[in-house]
Parts: C-alpha cells; structure tokens; sequence
C-alpha cells in the first residue's frame, strides 16, 4: 500500500548572531570577507512541516508518514564555492556557523548524504535517484539568497521533488449483456515509464526510467498496487492509490497509470496517458469508467476521452483529470 505526505511550508528562523570576527584574505569573486563569522540557526519549514505520502488509506495516517524529516542538510554557498554544511537526524532545526556576506542556502530534507558537495554547481548538477525516496521519507529541497549578518532569521520553504498520482476511483459499466455476465477483477495498479531521475536545481530531463514500457516490479513501494478488487457491472471500486515519479516533460516519453484487470480469463490492461509532471505536483485521476476489453500491451494506448486537468498550487500541487471512458 502507497502513502504520500505533504511538507510543510517554511524553515522556522532562528537567531543570527555574531560569533566572532576575523580577517579573511579577499574571496574570487571579489567580495571582501573582512566579515564575521556568523551562526545561524535554520528551522524547516514550507512541505516538510505539512503531512502527506504514498499509501493506500486513511488521508489522516498517509499525510503524517509523507511529511517525515528523517534528516536534514544544510549547505551554504559563497558564489559558487561552498562556505559551510551541516546536518542533523530526527530534527527540523540545526546551527552552522559561515562567513558574512551575500549567501545562498539550501535546505534538503531525506537526501542522501551531500557531505562531499563542494561547489554550487556540483549540487544543483546532482541528480536524485527515485529509489532515494521511500513512503515516509521523501526527498525534499528549498533554498534562499540572504546577506549575513544582515538576516536575523532565515526561513527556507522546501518541497517534495517528486511527482504524485492519484486514482480515485475505478468503474464498470459493460453494456454488452455477454460482457457484463463476465467475472472482473482489477488485479494490479501500477506507473510504467516512471521518470526516476531528477537534480537538485530541477532543470534535467530524466536520464533514468522505472518500468519501461511494463511492469518489471522495480520500486514497488512508488510505483505499484495489486488490489485483486473484484467489481461487479455497474458498480466501482472506490480505494485510493498514490504513486510516485520523477518529474518528466513528457518529451521522450510519457508516464501512464496502467490498471491491469481480468475479464472472464483474458488479462487486459487499460493504460491512462499522463500529462507532463512536474515536481511537487498531485495528478488526481477522479476516476475511470471501463466499459470493454482493454489493450493487450501496458504500454499501448486505447481509445477513450480526452483527458484534462487543472493545476491549484500548494504543497501538494493538484491537477485533476477527468474520469476516463474507456
């Protein structure tokens, strides 16, 4: 069963207080650090203080598991070079001291470990493996440019760098009587050509896929449901499912939430195209009507109505697709 969580808005600020004072030779970027050394104190924030992950169930449990700051990592940049890092585990706040001046902060929630980042450019090059993400701990990020000691308090709002969907709903209606007298079962849910790359400055095309083209079982946890729900005609099956992608443009190729179901014996699958993902966005299929046999490839497109969505900001961006007839 799949869960998703939500993160919470913005980093808690903490003081910023003038520790010492040292004189620093002048930096490359010709910015003189006759500055302080500064410590300051970062508080999460923005998705990770929100609930929401990928599970079959209860919103309430599925939002808790979803905004878990299992760890947190702190990287502060002086032009493109590292100035200071700092992590903590089980926490939503840590101290780091860094030199005065124009700085960019990024925060990084349920990474893996970036101790050895030492450039700006190297971290948001990096890319994110979705394996990085499991149903309670979802890789998250946020950054902001501030000038210390200038910045009292910094607070930082992250999000989730995956994409979710959601599918709702699940209906038969065969009018064909010899069809609707058939047993149906839907025995698997799934995501094929699941997007599982993405880097840190979110500007890479996917560079790895999950699932390509069919089921192959990779990454269950994200990408698979087996419900083995049996549905009468004229009824549905009403469980929500989250998944969980990478983001993709769908310019090389394009994720579909697969339903894989028995007809009498004859396994069919009913791929549903998805629009181009983004990060930290909710594609919500409200529900899909089956009134036939499906395709006999989980890749392969069959006919149905168009599909249209709408896109409401928030830490879970949500964008509806209207339910399916196929």
């Amino acid at each position: 069963m799949k869960h998703f969580f939500r993160i919470a808005p913005a980093l808690a600020c903490a003081a910023l207080a003038l520790i010492a004072c040292n004189k620093f030779q002048a930096d490359p970027f010709g910015e003189e650090q006759h500055g302080q050394l500064c410590n300051i104190n970062v508080t999460l924030g923005g998705a990770a203080v929100d609930i929401q992950t990928k599970a079959t169930g209860e919103a309430a449990s599925i939002a808790t598991a979803e905004a878990k700051v299992n760890s947190l990592q702190v990287l502060v940049f002086r032009g493109d070079i590292l100035d200071a890092y700092a992590t903590v585990n089980n926490a939503s706040t840590l101290s780091l001291s860094c030199t005065a001046g124009s700085r960019k902060i990024y925060a990084v929630v349920n990474a893996p470990d970036l101790s050895s980042v030492s450039s700006l450019s190297a971290f948001e090059a990096a890319a994110v493996d979705l394996s990085a993400n499991t149903t309670s701990s979802f890789v998250m990020v946020g950054s902001k440019t501030v000038t210390l000691p200038g910045t009292k308090s910094v607070e930082i709002d992250v999000s989730r760098l995956v994409s979710r969907v959601v599918l709702k709903k699940i209906s038969r209606n065969f009018t064909s009587p010899s069809l609707a007298a058939l047993g149906f079962k839907v025995d698997k849910i799934y995501l094929v050509n699941a997007a599982g790359s993405f880097n840190y400055g979110q500007t890479a095309a996917p560079t790895k896929w999950y699932n390509l083209g069919e089921n192959k079982s990779e990454l269950p946890a994200l990408l698979y449901d087996a419900p083995s729900a049996t549905v009468a005609n004229n009824s549905s099956y009403n469980t929500l499912h989250y998944f969980y992608a990478m983001p993709n443009p769908a310019s090389s190729k394009v994720t579909k939430l697969v339903v894989e179901a028995t007809l009498g014996t004859q396994k069919y699958y009913y791929p549903i195209a998805l629009p181009a993902m983004e990060p930290n966005k909710s594609y919500e299929i409200a529900g899909v009507t089956i009134k036939r046999g499906g395709s006999e490839n989980p890749d392969t497109p069959i006919t149905s109505d168009d599909i249209s969505f709408s896109v409401t900001v928030k830490n879970w961006v949500t964008s509806e697709i209207s339910e399916q007839l196929i």
